[in-house]
């Protein structure tokens, strides 16, 4: 509203009047409508049926897509590859697993694993 203008229209008149009148449905239109409503429900649950992708398809598409696919390609081989021959700097996991040729025979492990400090 504007400053100059502060006339307030009652509109609880025109909520009353519509309160008051009541609509006539013609015979038979209801009957109609739920009859078309069931009709395109039906058709939706079948076409949602078939048209529901796969599981991988789901996944795919839920990771993103080729790009995100060859980013977790790219960072599993390149775990794989760190994991079996680490750089020079990194210490070798397989001497934490395996000594003396049998498999976690002593404590090396949980104290390879241990936090310094």
């Amino acid at each position: 509203m504007t400053d100059t203008d502060k006339e307030m229209i009652e509109l609880d008149v025109f909520f009353e009047a519509a309160r008051r009148e009541t609509a006539e449905v013609p015979d038979g239109l209801a009957d109609r409508i739920v009859a078309d409503a069931d009709r395109v429900r039906q058709s939706w649950s079948v076409s949602a049926q078939k048209l529901r992708p796969g599981i991988l398809r789901q996944l795919y598409d839920m990771l993103g897509g080729w790009p995100a696919m060859g980013g977790l390609a790219t960072a599993c081989a390149a775990g794989v590859w760190l994991g079996f021959s680490p750089p020079s700097m990194l210490p070798d996991p397989a001497q934490f697993v395996m000594v003396d040729g049998t498999f976690l025979d002593d404590d090396s492990l949980a104290t390879a694993m241990a936090e310094e400090g």
